[in-house]
């Protein structure tokens, strides 16, 4: 044999030994799936020619505000559910604000010191048609895209605007005019979240308890069984008082009441129910 057959030979060995490795299938990447953005629900459409008259919902009242029917002179003060039929008339106070939720894709926030008129709230087929009058103060407009065309135009004494899909602030006043602004539309779902998760149903079953202060059986029992230990008086030394020292802090408990008071619009917990004004005992939900 010579030494080219053998070198060819040894050659085709180690190829066969060693195989050159197959080169994988080409795949395609999975495009990227983006989550689906959120939407308000969706209208359905009335038939062609068909008509509904909408309301507006008062969900949100912080002060005293006042509304009253079209063509009454007879003024009510403004409460929450109330339902306000088209052609209402709104007033709020010097502290006041009123939020409405407006047919079926807007949600308003009225300001202090304002008066609105709300003239048409109707659904017409696959329109939803909505006019909004202010005549003085600021009103805070959101207005969603529902599926259907919406029709909703602010009115004021020197223009008419349209809100489609968006939202702005509108303000009126004898000596500055009109004036349109963003719409903080954060604020305004806070105000709608709030109102909902007020409206939310417990049930309560065995020795739960519930109350317009703890409507949640769960934060009622911690409320009423829950005690931390008393925070020692560290300024006492020796069973002296050194004044140098500084106050020892609240109790858990004198935060968790302070935070409920916070949640439940200020309302002192504690508070003599006798009419004297000062802080009393602690309510018993026992």
């Amino acid at each position: 044999m010579t030494l080219t057959t053998l070198v060819l030979t040894t050659a085709a060995w180690l190829a066969a030994q060693d195989p050159k490795p197959a080169t994988p299938p080409a795949t395609t990447p999975a495009p990227a799936t983006n989550p689906a953005p959120q939407v308000a629900p969706q209208v359905a459409p009335l038939p062609a020619g068909k008509q509904q008259v909408l309301q507006a919902l008062v969900i949100g009242v912080d002060g005293k505000s006042e509304w009253r029917k079209a063509g009454s002179e007879t003024w009510k003060v403004a409460a929450l559910n109330d339902l306000l039929d088209p052609g209402c008339e709104i007033r709020t106070g010097l502290r006041s604000t009123l939020s409405l939720r407006v047919g079926k894709d807007a949600t308003l926030v009225i300001a202090r010191s304002s008066r609105i008129e709300l003239p048409v709230i109707v659904q017409d087929g696959s329109v939803l048609r909505t006019r909004a009058a202010v005549y003085r103060g600021k009103c805070d407009f959101k207005v969603e895209a529902v599926g259907v065309t919406s029709d909703f135009q602010v009115l004021t004494p020197s223009a008419t605007l349209a809100v489609r899909g968006t939202g702005f602030s509108v303000a009126w006043g004898g000596f500055s005019g009109l004036e349109v602004a963003g719409v903080d539309t954060n604020r305004i779902r806070a105000i709608e979240v709030r109102y909902l998760e007020a409206q939310r149903t417990v049930f309560v079953s065995g020795p739960g308890l519930t109350s317009s202060l703890l409507p949640d059986p769960v934060q009622a029992a911690l409320f009423r069984t829950v005690f931390p230990p008393p925070s020692p008086d560290r300024r006492v030394v020796d069973g002296q008082l050194d004044p140098s020292r500084p106050p020892p802090p609240p109790p858990l408990l004198h935060d968790f009441r302070k935070q409920q008071q916070i949640q439940h619009g200020g309302s002192e917990i504690g508070v003599d129910q006798k009419g004297a004004g000062q802080p009393g005992i602690p309510p018993d939900h026992g």
